[in-house]
């Protein structure tokens, strides 16, 4: 019998290099091995699905792919979204108050229809969330807004707070003492703010790897990665894979650990292994 395998990558510090791109060598051989040997691969990240595609510019994407941080599965050839885990009124009700008490004024993902936009409070941008608005120039998602009030009509999937850690260790306390609510609390990855990114408790690239699961039909899957928002994801895998720069209570949960994203490490753990892969 068939075992169909799904290879499931993290992004940043993963697959890709510290330009934010994937490497000639991995796009090469990812590509080779989708288009002549059947590979099933995609990837899981933190980033919507603009910034992913212009990452991983060049690669083929052929499957659906999991996006902030599982709150999305799309289709990223036509942008048809398969699974949609968004707040409900009680947490937006919860988070608006929590928002105002701090003074924070996060970037607010949501969908108005099948629209997906990026709002914000013009005037009211940190550092960060000016350099991720710059970064984004002509990003047809952007809605800047007058004021909170103009974004509570729409599907809100996710929130991301980007600033000083000392502005956001508040927020993220409360936020993390709610049992419907999550936040992942880390530095990020090429500056030094913090991001605070809040979502739905059962948000995660895990549940939403569990979805793919059955989207697809797939037997086993195979995770890569190297942060904490790929805790879920390796325990949903069969197998899981941290690369030799990952967080190091990832490495303790992974099946093994691998070499360092820099240095191609998915790519080559694939070609190396596929064949006992192919059922």
């Amino acid at each position: 019998m068939n075992v169909k395998t799904l290879f499931i990558s993290d992004l940043d510090g993963t697959l890709l290099t510290s330009k934010e791109n994937v490497s000639a060598y991995s796009l090469a051989e990812l590509n080779e091995m989708i288009d002549e040997c059947g590979l099933l691969f995609t990837y899981a990240t933190a980033r919507s699905l603009n910034s992913a595609a212009k990452a991983c510019w060049g690669l083929r994407q052929n499957l659906p792919v999991i996006l902030y941080n599982g709150a999305l599965i799309m289709e990223p050839w036509n942008r048809r979204m398969l699974y949609n885990n968004h707040f409900n009124e009680g947490q937006l009700s919860f988070l608006k108050k929590l928002f105002e008490k701090y003074d924070v004024w996060p970037l607010v993902y949501s969908f108005r229809g099948a629209v997906e936009r990026v709002s914000w409070v013009e005037g009211k941008e940190t550092t960060g969330v000016r350099r991720y608005l710059d970064r984004r120039s002509g990003d047809r998602r952007l809605n800047p807004v007058r004021n909170r009030e103009e974004v509570l009509g729409d599907e809100i999937f996710y929130f991301n707070c980007i600033g000083r850690k000392e502005e956001l260790d508040a927020l993220h306390e409360e936020v993390e003492r709610s049992l419907d609510i999550k936040c992942i609390y880390e530095p990020e990855t090429y500056h030094t703010d913090y991001w605070c990114e809040i979502m739905p408790a059962n948000t995660s690239k895990g549940m939403a790897a569990k979805a793919l699961r059955g989207i697809l039909g797939i037997d086993q899957i195979v995770a890569f990665g190297d942060a904490k928002n790929d805790r879920e994801l390796f325990r949903e895998a069969d197998e899981c894979y941290a690369v030799k720069n990952a967080d190091e209570a990832l490495k303790e949960i992974s099946t093994d650990v691998i070499g360092y994203s820099e240095e191609d490490a998915v790519a080559k753990f694939i070609r190396e292994n596929l064949s006992r892969y192919a059922g």
